[in-house]
């Protein structure tokens, strides 16, 4: 679709250039698809160029690596940057789960248990937190990494599905449209994905193109951003092998998934079939102002005509999948995945509004582990040049070859010299200004401070020393020693957490039948709601209006499986995902509610109390305490009764009752500080650690 009024061309100003930014329709020859796709990219790659991450993305590198060069005979590169990146992204990549979920609707709640469940046997699966840990290095020196969470089968495509977390970079993701107000790349209009996949795999995965598809090669691309895209493979990933004549694209092809948040409307007039048949992202598309299933009303089905947001081709997104040389599409159709999102996640470390890409923490530092280098080599110069100082003589008194070349560090060496005083004879020539002083350490000691400041690595590296040991008596201040720069980077990543999430929710449901949930979580875990008329998966049969006085229909569900699906879905919501940062920070507020639960006739319930505390369903956890309660209650009961009965048969009574009151501390009644001084509360409540040395500890809150 063109432009509305195109736009003014720069070649001839006089003229106007039109702009097709519309995905071709379905129907469009495979030349006009491949055409726009690789229109697409080159939009993407303008848009790239102007970013400042980009710009300075080989100098980042560069520093990164410790590639560094001047004038200098010193051969001293320290990498300071580079254990600092580690420490920062190894602490920030340090997640205990993917998601948790709940319910408020109380069908639903054992599904959102189970999911709950199935996401930690994931987590452990995918290395989960290596994947995050990934992503977070590609965003320090990058400015911005991305992560693709998705389901696809082992063995190049013929073994069992799993789910994985794809680590991306910079150049590895290509967007368009994104708008401004957001910086989001999910909120795009379309991606394009590369991936460098290893020519067999490829032939496994794409089965019908094998013979068909192209190697990389050497110098196989049509842009500068598409050069240094392999120039970072062939260096970083695959190692760089071209000086032996080889390049790794020898083996490997470029595969690109395009993602388009396609607006098209079925006004054919007839329903479209999209999709492969049997398949889960099949689907039919009713056609504008046909009569469709409008729901239940009484009891019974009513039709109404068919709206514009009914007769979307493409609810969800459309994928075009595509390699470099290739003249047609390798797929074209609707996406796989349910979520109708754009399936990358942005993670950025450092941002501003203006600067769409990310901010490269690696840049923002590079000139001070530069300057840190520079002078460490002009030290590392100086103490070598005093240990083997430049030597002068007396050239009118002494000289010759055995002087020229004499080196006073060799061993076991005799040299006789006329005038009879060889130390004066030998005298260095460096002036004693050059020396390493004290304002040369200073200022080095500097450099690592301001540079560890601007990390934010003051900020983030208390968390490496809280450890979550709330029992320290230096754990508050531990917590407050968490500043406004880990805060601002808690914010960007549990935002980021929470996409991962959500896409989650979608990707179990569609992919894991009952039986691969049935090995993750066992029998016993499997929530009963999952056996009605479609227990294959955790998608209803039927939804709610469906059900006639409670009952089940005798008929199949009015509506499709993918409506059901989605409602399913949005009845699941998260409710935790990794914070980093943030949970600790909220430990304060947390222990304030404890204590006040240990105060006598505290008019806190306990429901008030779980939920502050992140509890999930703390009504059910409350119900499941007090039948638990009873139950025990009801056993020692039985289990006293039972005592009482077999004392009496063998002839003994049981022991009598004794008096209360007596004993150490038995005057009054127990209670919070019960005879003691009155808490003041004011500093702030921790968690400490009392007992232990010849009993079992036991944990308390402890206030002033």
């Amino acid at each position: 679709m063109a432009l509305p009024g195109g736009k003014r061309c720069g070649v001839y100003p006089d003229q106007l250039e039109t702009v097709e930014w519309q995905a071709p329709g379905f129907e469009a020859s495979p030349s006009r698809k491949i055409g726009w796709v690789e229109s697409q990219i080159q939009e993407a790659e303008g848009w790239l160029s102007g970013q400042k991450s980009y710009k300075n993305l080989a100098a980042n590198l560069r520093v990164f690596d410790g590639i560094f060069k001047d004038k200098t005979k010193s051969l001293l590169v320290t990498n300071g940057l580079r254990y600092a990146v580690k420490k920062f992204t190894t602490t920030l990549a340090e997640v205990r789960e993917i998601a948790a979920y709940g319910s408020d609707v109380k069908a639903y709640k054992p599904m959102a248990e189970m999911l709950t469940k199935v996401s930690k046997c994931v987590y452990l699966e995918s290395d989960f937190p290596l994947q995050i840990l990934k992503v977070l290095q590609y965003a320090c020196v990058m400015g911005v990494g991305y992560l693709w969470p998705k389901v696809r089968p082992t063995e190049y495509g013929y073994g069992e599905r799993e789910m994985v977390f794809d680590a991306l970079g910079l150049l590895d993701v290509m967007p368009v449209q994104i708008p401004s107000r957001s910086n989001d790349i999910q909120d795009a209009y379309a991606v394009t994905i590369y991936d460098y996949m290893p020519i067999a795999e490829s032939y496994g995965r794409f089965p019908l193109f094998q013979g068909k598809l192209q190697t990389v090669g050497m110098n196989n691309y049509k842009s500068l951003i598409q050069a240094k895209r392999q120039d970072f493979a062939a260096s970083y990933r695959y190692g760089d092998i071209q000086d032996q004549g080889k390049s790794f694209g020898n083996l490997y092809t470029e595969i690109r998934y395009t993602f388009i948040r396609d607006l098209r409307i079925n006004n054919t007039g007839y329903v479209l079939p999209m999709g492969d048949p049997g398949t889960s992202w099949f689907y039919k598309v009713p056609y504008v102002g046909q009569d469709i299933f409008g729901g239940i009303r009484n009891g019974q089905p009513y039709m109404r005509p068919a709206m514009a947001e009914d007769c979307r081709v493409y609810p969800n997104l459309r994928l075009i999948i595509s390699s470099n040389g290739l003249d047609r599409p390798m797929y074209d159709g609707p996406a796989f995945d349910w979520d109708p999102k754009i399936p990358i996640i942005q993670y950025t470390i450092d941002d501003v509004p203006w600067e769409p890409g990310g901010r490269s923490l690696v840049g923002e530092v590079s000139s001070i582990e530069t300057t840190i280098r520079k002078h460490e080599r002009k030290v590392d110069t100086i103490i070598t040049a005093r240990a083997n100082p430049p030597m002068g003589y007396d050239l009118d008194n002494t000289g010759g070859p055995k002087v020229e070349h004499f080196d006073i560090f060799e061993e076991d060496v005799r040299l006789g010299l006329a005038g009879g005083e060889p130390k004066k004879t030998f005298q260095s020539i460096l002036p004693d200004e050059v020396v390493v002083g004290n304002e040369n350490w200073t200022f080095l000691k500097y450099l690592r401070e301001a540079m560890l400041a601007d990390l934010g690595l003051n900020d983030v590296g208390n968390m490496a020393n809280l450890k979550i040991n709330m029992s320290s008596d230096d754990a508050t201040k531990q917590i407050e020693s968490i500043g406004p720069v880990g805060k601002g980077i808690a914010m960007r990543l549990e935002k980021s957490n929470k996409r991962v999430g959500e896409r989650v929710k979608f990707l179990i449901p569609q992919w894991f039948d009952t039986c691969r949930l049935i090995e993750y979580v066992g029998e016993d875990s499997i929530a009963r709601e999952i056996f009605d008329y479609n227990p294959d998966d955790m998608v209803p049969s039927h939804l709610p209006d469906e059900f006639v006085n409670g009952n089940y229909p005798e008929t199949p569900s009015m509506y499709d499986k993918l409506t059901r699906a989605k409602w399913l879905v949005k009845k699941l919501r998260l409710i935790s995902v990794p914070s980093m940062l943030l949970k600790i920070t909220a430990a304060q507020e947390q222990l304030k509610y404890l204590q006040l639960k240990r105060t006598p006739d505290c008019p806190l319930s306990w429901e008030t109390t779980l939920t502050k505390l992140d509890v999930a369903n703390p009504k059910e956890e409350m119900d499941k305490y007090f039948k638990e309660q009873q139950q025990l209650t009801k056993m020692k009961l039985i289990a006293a009764a039972m005592a009482a009965k077999e004392m009496q048969e063998l002839g003994l009574q049981p022991p009598g009752e004794e008096g209360g009151g007596g004993g150490k501390g038995g005057g009054k009644g127990g209670g919070l500080h019960a005879g003691g001084r009155p808490p003041t509360n004011s500093k702030q409540p921790r968690i400490a650690q009392k007992g232990g040395a010849g009993g079992d500890a036991r944990t308390t809150v402890k206030t002033s």
